[in-house]
């Protein structure tokens, strides 16, 4: 069978992520990404060599080469786990878009810039690249610089990218982390705000960096990728008993008729979940307007609708 229906009670169990780490040059950014489950870094950028704590990584001349390594034996004796890409900028901006180029005249402006459709070839090839590492089961930690955004009097660093790329990881990832020196430390910082863009579903915060002779050190980045991925899958967990709750209560008011009927479940309502409580209370109004029961958000009851000639002319 060529597709599987995922029923809205169903959990979705999440096994990989897409991450960012983005920050100012030298500040650690590609050792921390080494300290992931089995990586294996894509070095873009030519930038390997400056890592305190160096794992496997490969240099490729264009895209293609990636595509080579990727469907390669060496790849599959390697089986890594985390797949670093070092940087996305270069990836995106240079690799693919190079690419995209020379697959089509058309995606290349006169000046060599991608074109309006060449945005669209590369915004297409990326979330191929993406998709093959989900479906392989393997986490991506995209490196990138930061780059400050300014407007007026205020000042947002963001991963440097430019508009088009910036987008397409940004819309790909699960886990973005702003990484800088605080004090006598590094940190990284995923809850997003006006300063850094961040994105932060398990709600780390801020983290300090351990020392890389710490204990801790070696698992470091992996230990957060894990603790994303539980909440992840706990929220998916949640949701689909949730809906499992809204399911059977759905079926358990199909009989209701009357605005007094509609009433009572308000005060039972109430003992639920707020979560909960909003989804069912929704089912109760719609199910309440198919047998002519409104709702006064004024009043905060349910009344009968009028429907002689009589009560309409009244």
């Amino acid at each position: 069978m060529s597709f599987k229906i995922i029923s809205e009670t169903d959990p979705i169990e999440t096994s990989s992520l897409i991450a960012v780490i983005h920050g100012e040059p030298g500040i650690g950014k590609t050792s921390v990404s080494f300290t992931t489950e089995s990586p294996i870094l894509l070095d873009f950028d030519g930038g390997l060599q400056r890592a305190v704590n160096r794992k496997t990584g490969v240099r490729v001349d264009n895209w293609e080469g990636v595509t080579a390594l990727t469907q390669s034996k060496e790849f599959e004796d390697l089986n890594p786990q985390t797949i670093i890409v070092d940087t996305a900028g270069t990836m995106l901006d240079n690799y693919i878009a190079d690419y995209v180029k020379r697959d089509d005249p058309k995606n290349s402006r006169r000046g060599g810039e991608l074109s309006l459709q060449g945005y669209g070839a590369m915004k297409s090839r990326f979330p191929q690249f993406v998709n093959w590492a989900k479906t392989q089961k393997k986490n991506v930690v995209f490196i990138a610089h930061s780059d400050a955004d300014k407007s007026g009097d205020d000042t947002q660093w963001k991963p440097k990218l430019t508009g088009g790329s910036y987008d397409i990881v940004r819309e790909s990832a699960d886990l973005v982390g702003f990484m800088y020196a605080s004090k006598n430390s590094r940190v990284i910082n995923f809850r997003p705000s006006a300063n850094h863009v961040g994105k932060d579903c398990a709600e780390i915060g801020v983290v300090e960096v351990p020392h890389y002779s710490a204990a801790d050190y070696d698992t470091f980045f992996q230990d957060l990728i894990n603790r994303t991925l539980s909440k992840m899958n706990a929220l998916s967990e949640k949701q689909a008993a949730i809906r499992s709750l809204v399911s059977d209560y759905k079926k358990d008011i199909k009989g209701l008729t009357t605005a007094k009927e509609a009433n009572a479940q308000i005060s039972l309502l109430a003992e639920e979940e707020k979560g909960v409580r909003v989804q069912m209370f929704n089912a109760l109004r719609k199910h309440c307007e198919t047998v002519g029961v409104k709702y006064s958000g004024k009043d905060k009851e349910f009344y009968d609708v009028k429907t002689s000639a009589s009560d309409e002319e009244e």
